[in-house]
């Protein structure tokens, strides 16, 4: 998922004990295999493929795991599945079903391709704060579990971290409430979630893929992500600390649908709406700065 694979949930339960399954690796192809017979196992090494030992163990019967081919594909040439939905309709497609490969004792689960936690929005301007997006995203996923539901931007505010020597490592630099020319306006993640600690179980996940913010929504979590003003690219500044990116924006990410590959965002200076997934997944992905209330 960090690496940007997309998570499908579990594909089937089995047992601590039984008969083992083999896992290879084909470091040509960046392909592993998985087998339940020595046999197979053995005639995959002596071509060239890596023993990586036992997978895992299966029982003897149970639910039927099948195994598809596809033999354009020149990395993941197999899949496995419990459902005969799935095989069939891979069966169409121009796989070749090779049978049943072992048994479970469970199906699996899947993840949903949709998440909707419907975030409150506070609008950072109305407020009086307009460098307060930082604030007022955190504010705004605090609330949505239920978190500060007795505090308003301004008194939640009056409680932020201030960077004295303008670090936005160290806390906020500079003042929310006025733009101050020369100065980097901001406070990162790490502050922003150690801040946040005080009010509810709130994490820094700098650096998460897009997936991986996914399972966090879908798991309930609003996400503080750090992305462009208006989803724009990026204008680099350069600081005694660092570099910065001067049009950085914060907002609220409260939602996904990949039926349309977009997300939703709670956005402290623009309002609720949808975001094109690859605008902002670009925009994210230039720092992944993230911070998640769980």
């Amino acid at each position: 998922m960090r690496s940007g694979w997309r998570y499908e949930g579990t594909g089937w339960q089995t047992t601590d004990t039984g008969q083992s399954v083999y896992r290879l690796y084909n470091e040509n192809a960046g392909d592993h295999h998985y087998t339940l017979s020595e046999t197979e196992k053995n005639d995959l090494i002596s071509k060239g493929w890596k023993d990586e030992g036992i997978s895992w163990y299966t029982p003897e019967s149970g639910i039927n795991v099948y195994r598809l081919y596809n033999k354009n594909a020149k990395a993941g040439a197999h899949h496995y599945t419990t459902s005969v939905t799935e095989r069939d309709n891979l069966i169409h497609a121009g796989w070749q079903n090779e049978g049943v490969s072992w048994k479970a004792t469970g199906e699996g689960t899947t993840v949903s391709d949709s998440a909707s936690l419907n975030a409150p929005y506070i609008n950072q301007n109305s407020a009086g704060y307009p460098m307060g997006c930082e604030a007022a995203a955190l504010l705004q996923a605090l609330q949505t579990k239920g978190q500060a539901n007795n505090y308003n931007l301004r008194s939640f505010i009056d409680e932020m971290p201030l960077a004295a020597n303008g670090n936005p490592n160290d806390g906020f630099g500079g003042r929310p409430d006025q733009i101050l020319n020369g100065t980097y306006q901001s406070i990162y993640p790490k502050p922003l979630a150690t801040w946040g600690s005080r009010y509810g179980n709130v994490e820094n996940i700098s650096d998460y893929s897009p997936e991986e913010l996914k399972e966090e929504l879908r798991g309930g979590n609003p996400v503080v992500v750090f992305v462009t003003l208006d989803f724009a690219d990026p204008r680099y500044g350069n600081y005694w600390w660092g570099t910065g990116i001067n049009n950085a924006h914060v907002m609220t990410l409260d939602g996904f649908d990949n039926h349309t590959n977009r997300y939703h965002v709670s956005d402290p200076n623009a309002g609720q709406y949808w975001v094109e997934g690859h605008a902002f997944e670009a925009s994210y992905n230039l720092t992944r700065y993230a911070v998640v209330v769980r």
